[in-house]
């Protein structure tokens, strides 16, 4: 108070608005049951922002974090009334809404990264769709306006290569292998029969380097089935996850019980030094759901396993960063977020109920 007047002297108010720190390697992005994506820094363990989003949304990063992409359904009285599909566009800094793209529809799934996808460059966004025909909805995002719709008849999923064009996984246990040209016109070849999807499917979260096209099909007994994507898509050899570890392999036997990979998203890879990181559980076949207790790691070059190290609660979904000294991310169901020591499994930082995840990816991968 004053000597005068005995009145408090009020600070006046600035407003500001808060902006994002630039996106460092360790940066991810992941989607709870709770609204939108958070996006959290492995350094600190700490929040950074949150992406609006509609439940089961998609998303994606621009390469560069310029900009953010979420592929929703929306209703005008919330659960019900008019149906809008659409991809929106934020800021990368600001998160502030820049466009809104609508889309001929969605598939309503589950947020998972094969739903919507990007390539290479960033340029194109794919999207999943079913009405009730599989179908992939090309997005151009450099003019943020649908491009066309290609039609992938008894297949699904997108995994893209390069910029050229993208892959599906078909119900015969093949791939689509599409092709585009400058106007999003698609050109579709398939490959050879190469997994039973009646009796041992591949994960739909199974993993691909868009900027070479390198992927791993992995199936719910730890089959790997390495690929490189294009218009005329090789598959190498498979080798078995549990073989890689001196055990025997898989079986589809109902009773077989053994190591196998679980969980909601369950792989991670380093492109860099082809180290494959799998989240494993001691179960029966079909147990492809159930979380993993531990975390192991391949050399997939060497198809051996480097490293095995248990958590301190089971993981749900894994991620790893892209970067020289990269950061091992694993989240429980229950939302326990680990930052892991990808070397030795020791436990760096945590957050303690970041909600349970569904999807989850990191900066330039």
């Amino acid at each position: 108070p004053t000597a005068a007047t005995g009145a408090p002297i009020l600070e006046s108010e600035t407003s500001d608005i808060a902006t994002l720190p630039p996106a460092g390697p360790h940066r991810l992005f992941v989607a709870s049951r709770r609204s939108g994506i958070t996006i959290v820094n492995g350094d600190t363990a700490k929040i950074e922002g949150t992406v609006n989003a509609a439940p089961a949304a998609g998303f994606a990063a621009a390469p560069d974090n310029s900009r953010f992409y979420v592929s929703e359904s929306i209703w005008s009285r919330i659960n019900r009334g008019t149906r809008q599909d659409l991809v929106s566009v934020y800021d990368g800094t600001t998160l502030k809404l820049l466009a809104e793209i609508p889309l001929p529809g969605r598939l309503i799934a589950s947020g998972r990264v094969p739903y919507f996808n990007l390539s290479a460059s960033g340029h194109r966004g794919y999207v999943l769709n079913m009405q009730p025909a599989a179908s992939v909805v090309v997005v151009d995002l450099k003019a943020n306006k649908l491009l066309s719709e290609v039609e992938t008849p008894g297949c699904g999923l997108v995994f893209p290569f390069r910029d050229a064009g993208f892959a599906a996984l078909c119900a015969d246990g093949s791939l689509a292998n599409v092709t585009l040209d400058s106007r999003g016109k698609g050109s579709i070849t398939h490959t050879p029969v190469f997994f039973n999807a009646e009796t041992d499917p591949v994960f739909e979260e199974s993993l691909v380097d868009r900027s070479t096209g390198k992927a791993l099909f992995i199936t719910y007994t730890g089959m790997v089935h390495p690929a490189t994507l294009g218009a005329t898509t090789t598959i190498d050899a498979p080798w078995s996850l549990q073989q890689a570890a001196g055990l025997g392999t898989a079986t589809t036997a109902p009773q077989h019980k053994t190591w196998r990979p679980g969980g909601r998203h369950p792989f991670a890879l380093h492109a860099a030094s082809g180290r494959l990181f799998a989240l494993m559980h001691n179960g029966k076949h079909w147990t492809q759901k159930q979380a993993g207790s531990e975390v192991w790691v391949f050399d997939t070059a060497g198809k051996s396993l480097l490293r095995r190290f248990e958590l301190p609660t089971d993981g749900y979904v894994v991620a790893v960063s892209q970067d020289a000294r990269p950061q091992l991310y694993v989240v429980s169901e229950e939302g326990w977020f680990w930052v892991i020591d990808p070397e030795t499994g020791r436990i760096e930082r945590n957050i303690k109920d970041l909600g349970r995840t569904g999807l989850i990816t990191v900066t330039g991968f």
